[in-house]
């Protein structure tokens, strides 16, 4: 039997160049975060009342796995988790071929592979921090965003949708314009990130729906009584995926057992820089009666969706369900 090691490096999300390095902040270890989980994919179910962490690499890394055997891998659907992985194509064209890189060792009986990727999304405009303007959960934590008309608030701020204050949608543009970062405040969490996804999707039609009757303009521009706060994220952790590790697999020649999957992410989002209802709920969204304008208070003070993606691709390469405070950043530890 051959074993696999299944090491997708690291996912390093940078939202200014050299942050990380200035910082340098210690690798902590997923134990350490009670409140959070990682998902090998966009299809595994989410926990409410929990962080859920999702990268590419993994996926990349178990490709990787597949073009180096040559054969199709066989998985029993009975290992869930496994199943999940070698059955998921959620990953694919997520990312430019050159902007990731794979590995692959192989040693006797023994086959690694890896994934790599970093990327570095600074805004144009620099928004607004703030050090006590957002409660999270009863918790205090460090934000960010903007206040009323502000050229950075336009600038790096798109309304999408927008139906009240608990069920809105908002990009945030970074300079690099083939990457988006999406906020999503959902009174209705689904079941998993790909469902979320989906949500997005059918909230972004309904959106532009709407846009086309002049009397919505209101929702989708920044007027001098609206506000939106965005608790600034900050973490880097590791974890080895135990569900995974210890199973077996197999092709038509060979019997593989994965001995190791481990994993590594770490991501910023602050004020420098940096993710469903039915087609019913959709259709009623846009075609009910005329709304007046009025102040729009966009908090993400609650469970709320955030997911990066390239602009042109289908799927995102890393998505965040934000359900607690244990990943934001408590105080101001940026530059003023």
């Amino acid at each position: 039997m051959r074993k696999i090691y299944l090491l997708p490096f690291a996912l390093s999300i940078a939202f200014s160049c050299s942050r990380t390095e200035e910082r340098g902040r210690e690798v902590a270890d997923l134990a350490e975060f009670p409140n959070t989980v990682f998902v090998p994919t966009m299809e595994h179910p989410l926990s409410q009342n929990k962080n859920a962490v999702y990268c590419a690499t993994l996926l990349y890394a178990w490709d990787e796995l597949k073009n180096t055997i040559g054969s199709p891998l066989r998985v029993d659907s009975t290992n869930r988790d496994l199943y999940l992985l070698n059955k998921s194509a959620s990953y694919v064209k997520t990312l430019m071929k050159d902007e990731y890189a794979t590995s692959v060792k192989i040693d006797g009986q023994e086959v690694g592979v890896g994934a790599k990727f970093e990327k570095s999304l600074p805004f144009g405009l620099r928004l607004t921090s703030f050090d006590d303007m957002l409660t999270f959960d009863g918790v205090k934590v460090a934000s960010f965003g903007n206040f009323g008309e502000h050229p950075s608030g336009e600038a790096t701020i798109e309304v999408l949708y927008y139906k009240n204050d608990n069920d809105f949608l908002i990009r945030l543009l970074p300079k690099d314009q083939d990457h988006e970062i999406y906020l999503y405040m959902t009174p209705t969490a689904s079941q998993t990130l790909g469902a979320m996804v989906e949500q997005i999707k059918a909230k972004r039609k309904a959106g532009e729906a709407e846009l086309q009757d002049g009397r919505m303009d209101w929702k989708f521009h920044l007027s001098e009584r609206d506000v939106v706060i965005i608790p600034k994220i900050d973490f880097n952790i590791e974890t080895h995926y135990p569900s995974l590790e210890g199973s077996s697999l197999s092709s038509p020649t060979s019997t593989y057992n994965l001995q190791e999957s481990w994993q590594r992410i770490e991501f910023t989002l602050d004020e420098k820089g940096a993710e469903i209802e039915s087609e019913a709920a959709v259709a009623v969204d846009s075609v009910g009666a005329v709304e007046l304008p009025r102040p729009k208070k966009m908090l993400f003070d609650k469970p709320f969706f955030l997911m990066l993606k390239r602009t042109e691709a289908e799927n995102p390469y890393f998505c965040l369900w934000v359900a607690n405070s244990e990943l934001m950043r408590k105080e101001d530890i940026s530059e003023k």
